[in-house]
């Protein structure tokens, strides 16, 4: 595993272990009650898989150093944990990998707000350096190339895996639709650097390409912006060559044994667990924003929706527009530590959790996203959901 980035200085975050819990007046020993820690019970936290580093490794242990509260947290695929939460498991805080899971599993019943709180970007990962792929390769001829395995997660339990389905039905338009205004802007209305990427796509899937001399998948015509979706997650998953875990956290298995050759996952997932990952010249994310799923800049947020997450049969979380990769949190309703549980999410939010996010490479919002009717403390500290967000991208999953 690759090494971690060190963890933010003891005093600077006794700094903002004081001015956080002044400012939100959740100080444990300054509670009305005057409650002693030992008497609080510990606080059960569900929280998607890929957080594990970030909050479980880091923000976790230090939140308990400085509060004195202990966290119990559970990390798994976001959409099997809103179930389990419906089935009865006793959370107090949820914190899920795709904002809409909370609205559409969870509201109204089990909560009734949730924070938008970080984005991730979706990345191509590989652990063998046979399979490495360097800046100027095109990153799709590697991952559908002849009996190449790919690892995803399933999408019907797991966000990253329609995420995955999501990226790769956007790259399809990237390099196939000169007329469509957003591949224009991506371009910055560089036609020639388009057909760059149009010609290697067309030479790679089109009915003379290569995969059609292989005999390896369907016989595309030219520009079919779906050909790389339809040689994932039909030809390849028909041969078994896709395979499909129920969380995106366990895919670095998949490329270790030799299970798989590539993984789709988080790009901080790919820097927690020391996985290679597709980047371009400048050393970042090979992927560009305009399909990794990672930005709230309007324009992409907007060509994202031009998508959607159905997938395969066996894979498949339904037909919902496409959206940035957001993370959000909640505390339900049933909690029976909401004081503490308060305070686990100002700290998630604020200045302590974004030092921790940061340096496990997602990206915090510096004011978070507030949906919903949430609790008095969250009102200085963040903003309602922009509205050049479509609610596709936190109301549904």
């Amino acid at each position: 595993m690759a090494e971690k980035k060190s963890i933010v200085p003891v005093v600077i975050l006794l700094i903002v272990f004081l001015i956080i819990g002044f400012a939100g007046g959740y100080i444990i020993a300054g509670t009305q009650n005057h409650q002693s820690t030992k008497s609080i019970a510990p606080l059960s936290v569900f929280a998607a898989g890929s957080l594990k580093y970030a909050l479980g490794d880091n923000f976790k242990p230090t939140f308990e150093n400085l509060t004195g509260i202990q966290v119990g947290m559970t990390f798994s695929g976001s959409v099997g944990g809103a179930r389990e939460v419906t089935a009865g498991t006793p959370y107090d805080v949820f914190i899920s990998a795709a904002a809409g899971v909370i609205p559409q599993i969870l509201m109204p019943n089990y909560t009734k707000w949730m924070v938008i709180f970080s984005s991730n970007e979706m990345a191509v990962t590989w652990t063998n350096s046979s399979y490495n792929i360097p800046s100027n390769q095109f990153w799709f001829e590697n991952i559908s190339a002849p009996h190449i395995i790919v690892a995803a997660s399933n999408a019907s339990l797991d966000p990253s895996g329609f995420q995955a389905i999501e990226m790769i039905k956007l790259a399809g338009i990237l390099y196939t639709n000169w007329s469509n205004p957003y591949v224009k802007e991506a371009f910055e209305n560089n036609f020639s650097q388009f057909m760059v990427y149009n010609k290697a796509w067309n030479q790679w899937f089109g009915p003379n390409g290569q995969l059609a001399k292989d005999n390896y998948g369907g016989n595309y015509p030219n520009n079919d912006s779906m050909a790389l979706y339809d040689q994932l997650f039909q030809y390849k998953l028909k041969v078994g060559d896709l395979k499909l875990t129920t969380v995106e956290i366990g895919l670095d298995g998949y490329l270790q044994s030799g299970a798989a050759d590539y993984a789709l996952t988080y790009k901080s997932q790919a820097i927690n667990q020391g996985l290679n990952y597709y980047k371009n010249s400048k050393g970042g994310n090979g992927l560009p924003g305009w399909i990794n799923l990672g930005s709230v800049n309007r324009s992409m947020v907007e060509f994202y929706t031009e998508v959607n997450s159905s997938g395969p049969s066996v894979d498949n979380i339904g037909n919902f527009p496409g959206g940035p990769i957001l993370y959000s949190a909640t505390i339900l309703i049933n909690t029976k530590n909401q004081a503490v549980a308060n305070q686990f999410i100002y700290y998630l939010i604020t200045s302590l959790g974004q030092s921790y996010l940061s340096s496990s490479e997602f990206d915090p919002i510096a004011t978070p996203f507030l949906y919903g009717q949430g609790p008095s403390f969250l009102s200085g500290i963040t903003i309602p959901v922009p509205s050049y967000i479509p609610t596709s991208s936190y109301e549904e999953i």
